[in-house]
């Protein structure tokens, strides 16, 4: 039916009929619809995230999943495949078929960026061997700080990741050094051109080093990964095609010819470019001082020695302060890929309707079967289990007493409570005595009280003067 209502999709299905003879039992299932294929290949960067995520529903197994990224530095979903398990197998026979769709041949010009998942990486080098490998730095960092903890190790880690020119990530990784003994050696037992900004290919215009796409795809099905297999897919294709309606619309909120998220790195590095100081040889070339570095600016090869403006694609700081020096403006150097035109082109194609299935055509083809059940004990979790050190949402509520230290309310010290204190009570007690209770005062009768009716404002002079006269006269009786 997908390939019948949308032309030009890819459907495919893997059975095992060897393990239970004479049943064809449900084993992979790959889709890839002919819209989202076309809106990559025309208006997309060519960086694809891969991830895989587990199902929760009573067929246990995995999604495996191919993201992209628009004009905007949003997902974009291209293709999905239900597995068994994650293996170098499924992998290979998912990217297989993902191969084929989007032309990649063997990966030249493309950018991978993965986790750590099993198998992957071996598939990866098999059939898209001339592709340039990313793994994200937070999986990374996950397994590193297990050893070597410390918010000021984190810190050091991120600006090694981030840094993006050669230099300044030799500058970081000699702080880093300081921080423990053989504490590089850890970290560079990680292939640093995956994760080092300063070492990415500057052909896709994506200087990511998380593979963020894929997580936040992950986070966005989490309601349909509790559903059958089925129902699942079709709440996938459901969302997809609301989400295609919903970027349409988005497009209409832009103030310019930039996408939001553009422009958002655009005015921060206005900010930050004002600041700067500029050498100019009135020509093509820029001397920019920043800090204790001279970055050189190219007008012609649009480079910079940072290289933040051919990894993005966007004027970096350096190159907009050189542009304003010489009265041109930023917005005209941003790549093709963050205009509205070609952010448009990626959402002019749509996914078309299919029947549900008790409207289907019969078919001859073998009828397949669910794979068995396998319960899990336990209650499953809904969300993905943290590391310790890993940022978590804010909760409203009580507050937290993580981080607050005990003190004893009897000395007064710092690490213990009153039923664990050793200290002697003082023999001299703490607070000042109570006073004794005394009697009120009893009012004689001889002195009666008579309330006098208020003529004018109470905090006046005339009013007390009246209440004076008033007892003259009363005594005077």
């Amino acid at each position: 039916m997908i390939k019948s209502t949308n032309p030009g999709s890819s459907c495919w299905v893997r059975t095992d009929n060897e393990t239970v003879p004479g049943l064809h039992l449900f084993k992979y299932f790959y889709v890839s619809f002919a819209a989202l294929k076309n809106g990559w290949l025309e208006g997309c960067r060519k960086i694809i995230g891969l991830d895989g995520c587990f199902l929760k529903g009573a067929c246990r197994g995995e999604l495996l999943v191919a993201v992209g990224k628009n004009g905007n530095n949003q997902m974009y979903p291209i293709a999905w495949a239900v597995v068994d398990q994650e293996t170098k197998h499924s992998w290979s026979w998912f990217l297989s078929y993902l191969i084929e769709d989007l032309q990649l041949g063997d990966g030249s010009g493309i950018t991978v960026m993965s986790d750590m998942q099993k198998g992957l990486e071996v598939a990866v080098e098999v059939l898209l061997p001339n592709a340039e490998r990313r793994m994200c730095a937070r999986h990374i960092w996950a397994n590193w700080q297990k050893r070597w903890r410390g918010e000021e190790r984190r810190k050091a880690f991120w600006r090694c990741a981030k840094a993006s020119f050669e230099v300044k990530l030799r500058d970081e990784f000699e702080y880093l050094g300081k921080l423990g003994d053989r504490i590089c050696e850890a970290l560079l037992g990680y292939n640093k051109e995956y994760w080092c900004r300063a070492l990415f290919s500057e052909r896709s215009k994506c200087d990511v080093v998380e593979n963020n796409m894929c997580e936040t795809f992950n986070s966005w099905i989490v309601g349909p990964r509790h559903k059958s297999v089925i129902s699942m897919l079709e709440d996938i294709r459901h969302k997809m095609m609301d989400r295609h309606g919903d970027m349409i619309k988005f497009v209409d909120t832009w103030i310019s010819d930039i996408s939001p998220m553009a422009r958002l790195i655009l005015e921060e590095n206005k900010e930050i470019g004002r600041t700067l100081r500029v050498n100019w040889n009135h020509d093509i070339g820029f001397e920019i001082q920043e800090g204790e570095y001279r970055h050189i600016i190219d007008m012609t090869r649009k480079t910079c020695s940072c290289r933040l403006w051919q990894l993005r694609g966007i004027p970096c700081q350096h190159a907009v302060r050189a542009l304003y020096h010489i009265g041109q403006e930023p917005e005209d150097y941003v790549e093709h890929w963050y205009k509205k035109d070609t952010f448009l082109r990626v959402y002019k194609y749509f996914l078309q309707p299919i029947s549900n299935m008790i409207m289907w055509p019969d078919t001859n083809n073998p009828l397949v079967e669910p794979p068995e059940v396998k319960p899990m004990p336990g209650r499953p979790g809904r969300c993905r289990r943290k590391d310790k050190d890993e940022p978590r949402k804010k909760k409203w509520g009580k507050a937290s007493k993580n981080g607050v230290k005990m003190s004893c309310s009897k000395c007064h010290q710092v690490g213990h409570n009153k039923r664990t204190c050793k200290s002697v009570p003082s023999q001299q007690p703490t607070q000042q005595p109570a006073r004794p209770f005394q009697q009120p005062p009893v009012r004689q009768p001889s002195q009666p009280l008579l309330r006098q009716p208020s003529t004018g404002n109470a905090s006046s002079l005339c009013a007390d003067t009246s209440k004076v006269k008033g007892r003259k006269k009363i005594s005077q009786l």
